[in-house]
């Protein structure tokens, strides 16, 4: 592996997929399948949430979206 530290590098759309997935997954595991140093699948998602005195993180997500009259 070399060392990119000095040169800038553009983020390619699979990686803004994979970050946007793991921002949203919150707390959890990931295995993500690297091709040619890029993300191409994401095996499996494990969400974990961390149960403490004050309630559980679990973060409040919006209503699914409708489509054809079905909540997804």
């Amino acid at each position: 592996m070399s060392d990119d530290s000095n040169t800038a590098r553009v983020i390619s759309n699979r990686e803004k997929q994979l970050i946007k997935f793991i921002r949203e997954l919150g707390w959890g595991e990931v295995r993500i399948r690297v091709e040619n140093g890029q993300p191409v699948l994401i095996y499996e998602a494990i969400k974990t949430v961390r149960l403490d005195d004050q309630g559980p993180n679990i973060p409040h997500k919006p209503a699914g979206r409708k489509i054809g009259g079905h909540t997804l």
